[in-house]
């Protein structure tokens, strides 16, 4: 997301408000992605976003409250992209491991948050990851253990410096999943 002019420009404050609060959603991401969740600060987020923390305060209470943001925004994209493209090629589980695989693998800071870090920003966090383990559970018409089993290795992956190879476990997952159908 692009920074908007310093200054008076003339952009309605609202939008100058969500471009702000664009630029930090990503920018708790690409943190966490350098640092992890623990060791990220708002100061760090407000910077690498090119706001200041007190612009950072204006948007949200502290740092958990951006965690969940971003994670409800980008669980949200995610969601989105995989239900169109399985509305496009029909449903089915491979549809939905490939999108995934494949946005996971491009976006490697976004899939570190989604999978790994928010379950550090307490029971919130948790309960954030569980509803997206929920969502991934049935859009591939499996389980629960296996949709987490199948995140949590592309967190691990991630995690790792791995996220290129994660296209590579299309057959595997999809396989895994098929097994239990």
């Amino acid at each position: 997301m692009q920074r908007l002019p310093p200054g008076s420009h003339g952009i309605p404050a609202d939008v100058v408000a969500r471009n702000q609060r664009e630029r930090l959603v990503a920018a708790m991401a690409e943190v966490c992605a350098e640092r992890g969740y623990a060791q990220t600060s708002v100061a760090e987020v407000a910077k690498q976003a090119g706001v200041s923390s007190l612009t950072f305060y204006k948007q949200f209470a502290g740092k958990e409250s951006c965690m969940l943001a971003a994670h409800r925004q980008l669980l949200g994209r995610l969601l989105e992209e995989i239900d169109r493209i399985t509305e496009e090629e029909g449903s089915g589980a491979r549809a939905v491991v490939r999108t995934a695989l494949t946005l996971f693998a491009a976006d490697p800071p976004s899939a570190r948050l989604l999978t790994i870090e928010v379950l550090a920003a307490g029971p919130e966090g948790v309960r954030r990851h569980d509803a997206m383990v929920e969502a991934f559970a049935e859009r591939l018409g499996t389980d629960w253990v296996r949709a987490a089993g199948m995140l949590a290795l592309i967190g691990k992956l991630v995690v790792a410096g791995e996220a290129t190879r994660l296209p590579e476990l299309e057959d595997e997952l999809v396989a895994t999943v098929s097994a239990h159908s």
